[in-house]
């Protein structure tokens, strides 16, 4: 009786098997479509080329189609020219013979001696002519990152080594931090990770003729150290671990080098608020490594 009821398990598992093999997964010709395969790109002022994918999704053996696209001014930034800061070929169209897949316009940044800042414009498609529909992602913008930046040297992400005055060696830190230009001010770095990813912005102020970074007292931390409360201070007074009952308003100075390395010494973190205000977390001597 176990062998009977065995073989009529086997049968019937193999029967769904058999079924299931047989129902083979098509596409369905009324879902093609056109678009771009992601939203947006960056590259470099200084690169050669940029390749923006195109992707006609249709059924094998789809005839040939002609998609038409339109370069527009990115009126949400600071828009890019074309034939000033950038080209596109093809021009206007792109035409995929095989009637599906995958083919790259390309957009050709034009380099300059000047400065302007990141600019950025758009590529929308507008029809084609099989009449398919158009996908989610039917505009991309393409950002051209300046290279002329004057702090360019000093932008980037960077491993900081911070030396604790509270107990050198035990206490010792170590962050990676990331520096970004202030769209608002060009003598400005925009700095994130100081203490721990999620922190800042802080901003610095770079002064190439002294070749120094000043950060003013007091600016928050933000979530580092789980949300504390913690500010960046010039600490120089304390060096340890112990409260202070002034708050230092005194800025942070710190060096800069034509490599790119950062040096701020005397840099300390103090709780500002609530039942621990005034309570030092630590201060350091910190050495900023470009990666």
């Amino acid at each position: 009786m176990k062998h009977i009821r065995k073989l009529l398990f086997i049968i019937v598992v193999v029967a769904i098997f058999a079924s299931c093999k047989n129902e083979i997964i098509m596409f369905d010709g009324s879902k093609t479509f056109v678009a771009f395969t992601s939203s947006a790109l960056t590259v470099q002022e200084s690169a050669d080329v940029l390749n923006v994918p195109v992707m006609v999704a249709a059924l094998n053996g789809s005839p040939a189609l002609t998609v038409s696209f339109d370069i527009v001014s990115d009126e949400e930034a600071r828009p890019a020219v074309e034939g000033v800061d950038f080209t596109v070929t093809p021009d206007g169209t792109v035409n995929f013979a095989e009637g599906s897949g995958i083919i790259n316009l390309q957009v050709h940044p034009i380099d300059n001696d000047q400065f302007t800042g990141d600019k950025s414009f758009k590529i929308v498609i507008i029809s084609n002519s099989a009449n398919y529909n158009t996908g989610a992602q039917s505009i991309i913008t393409v950002v051209l990152k300046d290279d002329e930046h004057p702090l360019a040297k000093w932008i980037g992400t960077y491993d900081v080594a911070a030396a604790s005055y509270g107990n050198p060696g035990a206490w010792d830190e170590a962050w990676v931090v990331t520096t970004e230009p202030d769209p608002d001010d060009v003598n400005n770095l925009l700095v994130y990770g100081v203490g721990s990813e999620g922190s800042g912005p802080l901003v610095g102020v770079v002064n190439t003729d002294d070749m120094t970074i000043t950060f003013s007292s007091g600016q928050p931390l933000g979530e580092a150290y789980g949300d504390l409360g913690i500010g960046a201070y010039n600490l120089g007074v304390y060096k340890g671990t112990d409260t202070g009952d002034i708050i230092p308003d005194e800025p942070l100075v710190g060096v800069i080098e034509e490599d790119g390395t950062i040096q701020v010494d005397l840099w300390g973190h103090m709780i500002d608020e609530g039942s621990y205000n005034g309570y030092i977390w630590d201060v350091f001597n910190t050495t900023w490594t470009k990666q």
